[in-house]
């Protein structure tokens, strides 16, 4: 193994072992049915990074550990090598399990979130810089129905406290994380009432890049921060006015301030006509209209096409 870079002043740490428990964490909901699908609650794999009391990123510290079998865990024990003294340890989740998406016409579809060694090799250094980098998640996901195979939610979890010499099994040195899911989903409902058929969905500024550190408030996101690929974006619909279905959408969070960035929906019939509606966490007709999406949340959204 790599022997850590230690930074200057740091109080001797030495290579100590840890016992990890880790968890997935409540969804804030602002949806009125039960959390489903419930997969995505299951951890497939963790990569465990360190930062020193001076912020600095450990080298030769961090490893990753992929979970047993293919069905994932809702709970998780590990036990890592990290350095004691006072930090702060991160664990990112689901970062490479393939995803298996089911999509509406029966098909499957198969996608990775990230490379784990082209992200070590781009790791930020220190830890101010981490709390602000942006991950790129790729496409953003399309969920059809709760029949769908398991699909690994990227999540984000950390530790701040001091780590002792303490041995594990005896109780010791023993921490607890909660991981918070690093996408927001969106349960949409959707209710034809336009007289034609509908054919098509389309989203503009779904974002695809999250912060790794949750954000209660942040800068507007760069513009290639949003996923404009026409493959990805749009989605195929086959809804004869007067009925409704029910979809679920995984993206990431968005920050922004206004219409220019708000995430948009697009509905198109068969006739040609267009239905555009923004996502806000508020009244569109509010003076300061909340259009920003929050990562770990669980939005419950209806549109009614033709009202």
């Amino acid at each position: 193994q790599e022997k850590p870079e230690l930074p200057q002043n740091d109080q001797d740490p030495v290579l100590t072992t840890v016992r990890i428990n880790i968890e997935a964490a409540e969804e804030f909901t602002k949806a009125n049915v039960p959390l489903i699908p419930d997969v995505e609650n299951f951890i497939y794999d963790i990569w465990v990074i360190q930062f020193s009391e001076r912020g600095v990123l450990y080298t030769g510290v961090d490893k990753f550990y992929r979970t047993n079998g293919e069905d994932g865990a809702r709970f998780l024990t590990l036990e890592a090598e990290v350095m004691s003294g006072k930090s702060t340890i991160c664990l990112l989740a689901n970062l490479n399990k393939m995803n298996t998406l089911k999509l509406g016409d029966g098909t499957y579809k198969v996608m990775e979130f990230c490379d784990v060694s082209a992200l070590k090799a781009s790791l930020p250094d220190n830890i101010l810089q981490f709390k602000n980098t942006l991950l790129d998640l790729g496409t953003f996901l399309h969920y059809v129905n709760t029949n769908s195979k398991p699909v690994a939610i990227p999540m984000f979890g950390y530790w701040e406290g001091s780590i002792g010499g303490g041995n594990p099994t005896l109780g010791e040195n023993n921490l607890n994380v909660t991981l918070g899911r690093m996408l927001c989903r969106v349960n949409l409902t959707i209710e034809n009432k336009s007289g034609n058929r509908l054919t098509e969905l389309k989203f503009t500024n779904a974002s695809n890049k999250a912060y790794y550190f949750p954000q209660i408030s942040s800068p507007e996101l760069p513009y290639d921060a949003y996923c404009t690929n026409p493959d990805a974006n749009t989605f195929e619909l086959n809804l004869a006015s007067g009925n409704a279905a029910t979809i679920y959408f995984y993206w990431a969070p968005n920050f922004c301030y206004g219409e220019g960035k708000a995430t948009k929906m697009t509905f198109t019939d068969e006739a040609g006509s267009t239905y555009s509606c923004y996502i806000t966490n508020s009244s569109a007709s509010d003076v300061n209209c909340d259009y920003n999406m929050y990562h770990n949340c669980n939005y419950s959204i209806t549109a009614r096409i033709g009202e």
